[in-house]
């Protein structure tokens, strides 16, 4: 898997019980593509087989879109039964993605005997230059209450929120595309975030472009005597 645009900054979010996790940001990076989910030696396509992919009439119009799908890792590392969640642009970009699924795979466990689920991103066009921090978040810039489900599952957990990042590098339509545990409100404290982040927009050919990315939000407590 490629490697992610990774950021040291945390953001501490508050606890019911007056202690404090942190959340480390880290966006997509380059890449037209990403896998997520539990399991580690991921493998994608490259941008070129991804780009081969681009629906044919948008890309005589030059539209840009980009889609997101949930699939079940195999014991082999294939994936399986993808069901597309999310596209933008309607331009059949959702059936792109679905095409590229044969080419993801993850890394194989014969002794797992249920599959794992993942979530896969792509857009169209590929970035040359990824969408990056304007200022990246430092300890204490965002704080909140966490979810009542959240505090019982002891503050761990992560949210990848997948989001529109326009040509002026403004986000919008921001939504949770995967989080675990499932159903703790990890994706809601995520998505409390999306006002505040500021960020450079993707170019291509020189040129900022409207573009999809994911910002994965991990979700931790905070050390003893540790300050957000």
């Amino acid at each position: 898997m490629r490697a992610l645009s990774r950021v040291a900054a945390l953001a501490g979010v508050s606890l019911l019980s007056g202690a404090a996790p942190a959340a480390a940001q880290v966006l997509s990076g380059l890449g037209a593509t990403h896998i997520y989910g539990p399991l580690a030696g991921r493998s994608v396509p490259d941008d070129d087989e991804v780009m081969a992919a681009w629906p044919a009439a948008a890309k005589a119009r030059n539209l840009g879109g980009s889609a997101v799908m949930r699939c079940l890792a195999e014991a082999d590392g294939g994936l399986a039964d993808c069901k597309l969640m999310l596209e933008r642009s309607h331009a059949g970009f959702g059936q792109a993605l679905l095409s590229l699924a044969p080419k993801y795979r993850v890394r194989p466990d014969p002794a797992r005997t249920q599959p794992a689920e993942v979530v896969v991103t792509a857009t169209w066009p590929a970035p040359q230059t990824p969408i990056d921090w304007v200022k990246a978040p430092k300890p204490g810039d965002f704080m909140t209450s966490t979810t009542p489900a959240a505090w019982r599952a002891g503050g761990t957990g992560q949210a990848v929120m997948n989001c529109l990042s326009a040509r002026m590098g403004s986000l919008h339509d921001c939504t949770v595309v995967y989080q675990s545990p499932a159903g703790k409100g990890f994706g809601a404290m995520a998505l409390r975030f999306q006002g505040f982040l500021r960020l450079t927009p993707a170019t291509a050919g020189g040129k900022p472009i409207e573009s999809s990315l994911d910002i994965v939000f991990d979700f931790r407590p905070l050390a003893p005597g540790e300050v957000p």
